[in-house]
């Protein structure tokens, strides 16, 4: 693009879809809310007016064909993702599109192949740690070689208390899925085989998940394991930690400083996903309009949403089997060579 402003249309306005807003407006001089696609009229007009106004629209497909909008974010319920995403491509618009990228592989596939047929990248997928400092700075010590060749790799995501019970396929699908796209991303190969086992909330309730542990085999001979707790109880943390041939890296997901005070060393626990990876979710944001500007996509690409959905389905395949579950990957189209 020439221009040196990208007009940015909002598709959903909740949680995610606000804070991107915001972030957009208040953080990233290069773009401008243009427009604003919710069913909440209410929620939408409060997030138009902090956005400094918007065409308000009620209809998805109508704010993607605006002509005054040069790109979209698509933060709208999970099971919308593909079809947006589609709309986008087939509109020749930029999108970051939240994860999942899609509800189910064949959707994901599609968006894949008509990124293929048109010959450019478009999308962006929302996997926003690899904009983390701390995840950036581990991967940067890992591809370096400081501690040799990485042989395994470890996450663990502890979630807060939440007022529902989750099932084992939306553990996966909506926590776990980012942990198997770090994996991915750090390790820089792929993953060929899973074997997942959990703790359901209560015996009476097999299908939920309260904690989940991924044993995972990368196609260059590593190894790793994924834990997520989808009910830790004290706050949110996401750590990861990669053993090479000589050395460990680690990350260190608390933010905030170390009180000693009264004989006692404290510190401070993030309450959810938005205050850890504030900083993140500016640098996405920031890194998005910037490849808009460029005219050359980065970041997470369609291929990693795609992939990270095939290994999140082993996964949810394995957890009900009870044994190891092998990761079927087409092979990686040439428009996708320089991405994870």
């Amino acid at each position: 693009m020439m221009n040196l402003t990208v007009n940015i249309g909002v598709i959903g306005t909740g949680g995610m879809g606000g804070r991107h807003a915001r972030n957009l407006t208040d953080a990233v001089a290069a773009a401008n809310i243009v427009a604003i696609m919710d069913v909440d009229p209410v929620r939408a007009q409060q997030v138009a007016d902090r956005c400094g106004g918007a065409t308000l629209y009620t209809d998805a497909d109508h704010l993607i064909a605006d002509p005054d909008v040069d790109a979209v974010l698509v933060a709208a319920p999970d099971r919308f993702h593909a079809e947006l995403t589609h709309a986008c491509i087939e509109a020749g618009k930029p999108v970051l599109c939240e994860k999942p990228l899609a509800a189910r592989e064949p959707e994901a596939r599609k968006i894949i192949d008509a990124e293929v047929a048109l010959g450019e990248r478009l999308v962006q997928v929302g996997f926003m740690r690899q904009y983390d400092p701390a995840h950036m700075g581990a991967k940067q010590i890992s591809d370096r070689g400081d501690n040799g060749r990485a042989l395994v790799f470890r996450s663990v995501h502890m979630n807060p208390a939440k007022d529902e019970i989750r099932p084992i396929d939306d553990v996966i699908t909506n926590s776990v899925i980012h942990d198997i796209h770090s994996a991915r991303w750090i390790m820089g190969a792929e993953i060929e085989s899973v074997y997942t086992s959990y703790i359901p909330f209560s015996p009476f309730q097999p299908k939920s998940a309260r904690y989940v542990m991924i044993q995972l085999q990368f196609r260059n001979g590593a190894l790793g394991g994924l834990e997520c707790n989808a009910e830790a109880g004290y706050g949110y943390e996401v750590d990861v930690r990669i053993t090479g041939e000589t050395g460990v890296v680690q990350t260190n997901s608390l933010q905030s400083p170390i009180v000693r005070h009264n004989n006692v060393r404290s510190q401070w626990i993030e309450e959810d996903w938005l205050q850890r990876f504030e900083v993140a979710y500016i640098n996405e944001a920031q890194a998005w309009v910037q490849s808009i500007i460029d005219g050359e996509a980065t970041g997470p690409s369609a291929w990693d949403g795609y992939m990270s959905i095939l290994v999140a389905d082993a996964c949810i395949r394995s957890a009900k089997r009870g044994q190891p579950v092998h990761v079927h990957a087409p092979e990686k189209p040439a428009l996708y060579r320089n991405s994870t």
